[in-house]
Formats: structure tokens, sequence, C-alpha cells
């Protein structure tokens, strides 16, 4: 009996979600879903589809109920409020769209502006950012986006070769020569930050683009060297290295299919100049 009551059931969702058809002059297909589900039971028979592809948060329900011994159908097309780790692709069926985001930011740094005798190696300097939250908001149309967003953020950049970086009494930063004999590992400066991103965004059938400063709270700086000697390895390490408080970066990424990319840029110096060094901030890379 249960079998016969869900294949006229079926039956008529069917024929309901046909006569939809007719009338819209339409056919809807969606293409690769992320998850069907049905619920069925006495009097109700309900379809929902959660996204379809290069639109993870798409969705459609199609239901059909029993009501007063007659059969209702509705259904609904659009977005919803949502959370998701990883990128975001926009849909033509709703003017509106809200999403809190969280992505994982990795890639290289350098040091443009740096004097000579600071030769930060970019291949071996690296940040790690991870945007914790980024609220997203669609107030125009579907495939324009604002965002602000919450992070925090690792930064180190290297220097290798037989030099060390080194911080006085003073508190002022200088360069000296690793001691003789020994075998140089790596030289760092490291700066921890709270971020705060602000940026437009534009996404189109997975692919698009974002722009905006990124506002750098910078709490907590050091210096580490490593190096070898006599077989043994030594380390040195610094706290305190007098960085800027606030630092802006302005950042662009790249959506795409294949792998989204990223670049940020500060026209601020990293540290205060009055102890030391002269330098600002370059990173680029990939990110989830």
């Amino acid at each position: 009996m249960n079998a016969m009551r869900n294949l006229i059931v079926l039956l008529a969702f069917c024929a309901a979600t046909a006569t939809y058809a007719r009338e819209s002059k339409d056919t809807l297909v969606i293409d690769h879903p992320d998850r069907v589900t049905v619920i069925d039971n006495d009097s109700l028979l309900k379809v929902q589809v959660n996204g379809r592809e290069n639109d993870k948060h798409y969705s459609y329900s199609a239901m059909l109920q029993t009501v007063d011994s007659n059969y209702v159908s509705t259904s609904t097309i659009g977005n919803d409020w949502g959370f998701n780790i990883g990128g975001i692709r926009s849909s033509k069926e709703k003017k509106s769209y809200h999403s809190i985001e969280s992505h994982l930011f990795l890639g290289l740094v350098s040091a443009p502006g740096a004097a000579d005798n600071l030769p930060f190696n970019t291949q071996s300097s690296w940040e790690l950012w991870w945007l914790i939250t980024d609220y997203m908001d669609s107030p125009w149309r579907n495939d324009h986006f604002l965002s602000v967003g919450f992070g925090i953020d690792w930064r180190n950049y290297r220097m290798t070769g037989r030099q060390q970086f080194v911080k006085g009494d003073d508190g002022i930063l200088s360069v000296a020569e690793l001691p003789q004999g020994s075998e140089p590992m790596f030289s760092r400066i490291k700066v921890f930050s709270l971020t705060f991103p602000l940026r437009y965004h534009y996404y189109k059938k997975g692919w698009g683009f974002s722009v905006g400063p990124v506002v750098n709270i910078n709490t907590y700086s050091s210096i580490k060297t490593r190096y070898k000697l006599d077989g043994e390895k030594m380390k040195n390490i610094a706290k305190n290295v007098h960085h800027q408080p606030i630092t802006v970066d302005f950042m662009a990424t790249f959506t795409n299919p294949f792998v989204d990319l990223y670049v940020k840029y500060s026209p601020c110096n990293v540290l205060d100049q009055n102890y030391g060094f002269k330098f600002q901030s370059l990173s680029f890379g990939i990110y989830f």
C-alpha cells in the first residue's frame, strides 16, 4: 500500500511540476547538484535541491501537499543565508545575497624598498592568513558583492646566507655576520596581525575578482636566527622589534574554476624605521 501511495503521489507531483513548466514556459534543469533531499509522508512530498554547477549557494524546492483532499503544489528558487569554507559563486535567480565565508590564504612574501644589506629571500619567506569570517552582501545586482571580514595573519620575512638580524640593547635593529665556522640556516622577522578586510567582489559563472583595503592591527613581532655550530643547532630570538602598530594593504583576488589567487601590497613600512630597517610588504599566493 505504501509503495502504491508513493507512486500515486509521485505521479501527481510530476503532473503538478509539468503544469508549472508549461505555465511558466520554462524548463528547470539543475546540473551537478550538491545534495538532493526528498521528504515523503502521508500528506507531503517535498524535493529540496542545494547547490549546482558553479553555484554552491543555489537552492530550489518544490512541494506537493494534500490539503482538504486536494493537491497543492509550490516551488521556490533562490539563495539563502549560509556558511561556506571556500569560494562563492553568484546566483541568477535572486537579487539579494548574504553569506558568511571563511578562507585560508597561503603565499610568499617579499620586502620591496629594503636596503641592499637586507637580502630578503622571497622563496623562503611566507604568509599564512586565516580569514576567519567574511560577511558578504549583494545590495545591488546578483553578480556584485561587498564584504567585511576579520582574520589573523602571520608574515615571515626571511634572510638567508651568512647574515643575521640582531636587536641591540637599545632596541636598534642591525645586520651582523654569523659566527665564524657556523653553518647558516635562516634569519627572519615575523609579524603577527589582526586583519580587517573591506572589499568589492564581482562573480559570474565561476569567474570573478575582488579589490579593497585590508587594515592590519599588528600586535606582535620578533626576530629569530638558526644556524649550526660545531654540529650543534643554535637559535637566537628577540621579541618586540618595533613593528608599526597599524598598516594598510591593498588587496586583489582572482577567482576561476582552477585555482584562486591573491596579491596584497602595503605601501606602509613594516617596522618603525627609527629603530633600524625600512621596507614594505608584498605577498601573493593562493587561497581556499
